[in-house]
């Protein structure tokens, strides 16, 4: 990449030095539309947008076609810069402006296509997958959006960025890994939330739950499944020491076929709902029963994979139709209800085949982000209803023997599990309030988190580093974090 910075003096942009405080812009934010880079990117507009805090807002197009939106303050840079992660296939662009708001400069991409997060048709057409945009998707615009994102705050301020870090959830997450794997020197610190690593093995045993109910002649009634849920709860809460509706899966080994019989205002729990709970708990197996990924986890929603309409019609998660679609069947007329459980694993091992060096964001030789002074945050919630934890934990442990164990991985790299919280946000458990704040102040002043403080409307709970979990001290409030403590695990993790 190379960047030409044109004289803003020369064309009346530059801004008086006088008593300009550290931290604001030497050049107006409109004539960052002079800038030019050897590599053909263009800086599409700039502007300041009104309101306060005033935000500069920049576009750039890198070829070919990857879109990058930048944010910076007008007033107050803090001097580091961030990248936001995006969601699902991502194609969208949303200026960055909270983290602006932060102080931060920052940049965001939609990843080199447009159209619906939810949708990956945009990778296919009639005459072969579109590699170029895949290989976007996948990791080259994050790092160009990087190294422009950079450079525009350079050229802006008159300085580099102190540091840069990555905050991104889903999507975002695996964003950020890929840039720890690929470009480890793009950031000194990385904030990877319910990363969608492991993509191509966990998005097509998205399909499992609705494939199992296909065959079963049942698709089960989302009232059933709420059943379902509150008797996990009512039967695994309260291990912490505290009854709160927030249930730790290692702590819980429930048997749907206790329900068989019981009443609800739906009907009565079968035999047949009972089998079908206890596959998607499984999770996809290949005929000789032999592991293939994870399930979800017990007490976590099924609304998101094995979803329902009021009419009692499948409704898939459309993110995983389109990948079989789309980049596995490579048909458009491709009917999701001809996949089986006898031909699952024929379809999950031609992702893996096609798609896991290109997607799979799993490797775990973090060697060169660690040497290169790098920090990395992860954090999962215990009930993501869309990407199964279990595959964070297990990237994390293979981490930690690639690295020496986990207590040498742990100078660098950390996790942290939240007991009851839904997919990067939600549910009975306690997200965590703010883990970049964590992440600055351990790669910048050598403070590593020992927990981070979750939170919800009702409670404040830490949480814990893996595989530690936090127990109720028998003492004050039990709404008080300050009350909980992180101790050994209940059992070890099982698949």
């Amino acid at each position: 990449m190379g960047l030409t910075v044109l004289s803003p003096a020369s064309h009346g942009a530059a801004l008086p030095s006088g008593d300009r405080p550290s931290g604001d812009p030497v050049r107006s934010c409109a004539s960052l539309t002079e800038l030019t880079f050897t590599d053909g990117t263009r800086v599409t507009s700039a502007g300041e947008a009104p309101g306060t805090p005033a935000i500069c807002h920049v576009r750039l197009t890198v070829p070919e076609s990857v879109n990058i939106a930048v944010s910076l303050p007008a007033h107050g840079w803090n001097g580091r810069f961030q990248g936001v992660g995006g969601g699902g296939y991502a194609g969208v662009l949303t200026p960055p402006d909270d983290a602006a708001k932060a102080g931060y400069a920052a940049a965001a991409t939609d990843t080199g296509h447009t159209g619906s997060p939810v949708s990956g048709a945009w990778a296919w057409s009639p005459t072969g997958m579109k590699q170029n945009l895949i290989t976007d998707f996948a990791r080259r615009s994050v790092h160009e959006m990087t190294v422009k994102g950079k450079a525009v705050t350079g050229a802006y301020y008159g300085k580099a960025p102190d540091h840069s870090y990555w905050n991104g959830c889903s999507t975002g997450g695996r964003q950020g890994l890929m840039e720890a794997q690929r470009h480890p020197e793009d950031y000194d610190g990385i904030l990877s939330a319910a990363p969608a690593i492991n993509w191509d093995r966990f998005i097509p045993s998205e399909l499992w739950p609705q494939v199992v109910m296909r065959e079963s002649g049942h698709v089960v009634s989302s009232c059933t499944f709420e059943a379902v849920n509150k008797a996990v709860v009512a039967a695994c809460d309260g291990k912490d020491g505290v009854t709160d509706g927030i249930v730790d899966p290692r702590t819980c080994r429930f048997d749907p076929s206790k329900l068989i019989g019981e009443q609800t205002s739906c009907g009565t729990i079968t035999a047949q709902d009972a089998a079908v709970v206890k596959k998607i708990w499984e999770g996809p197996r290949r005929q000789n029963g032999s592991f293939l990924w994870y399930g979800l986890t017990p007490g976590t929603s099924f609304a998101g994979l094995a979803g329902s309409t009021p009419t009692g019609q499948a409704a898939p998660f459309p993110i995983t139709t389109d990948w079989f679609t789309y980049w596995l069947a490579k048909n458009p007329d491709f009917d999701w209800r001809s996949v089986t459980t006898a031909d699952f694993a024929d379809w999950f091992d031609r992702s893996r085949a096609e798609y896991h060096d290109v997607i799979g964001t799993d490797d775990p030789d973090l060697g060169a982000f660690r040497d290169g002074g790098g920090k990395l945050i992860l954090w999962h919630g215990w009930a993501d209803q869309l990407i199964f934890p279990q595959g964070t934990i297990d990237y994390f442990q293979r981490v930690a023997a690639e690295m020496g164990g986990q207590a040498r991985a742990e100078r660098f790299a950390r996790l942290f599990m939240a007991p009851g919280v839904e997919h990067c946000a939600g549910g009975p458990g306690a997200a965590p309030v703010d883990p970049l704040a964590a992440l600055v102040k351990w790669v910048e002043q050598g403070d590593a988190p020992k927990t981070l403080l979750g939170r919800n409307a009702d409670i404040t709970r830490p949480l814990c580093r893996w595989p530690a979990v936090p127990r109720y001290t028998g003492h004050g409030s039990t709404s008080d974090a300050a009350n909980f403590r992180c101790a050994a695990a209940y059992d070890p993790q099982r698949r």
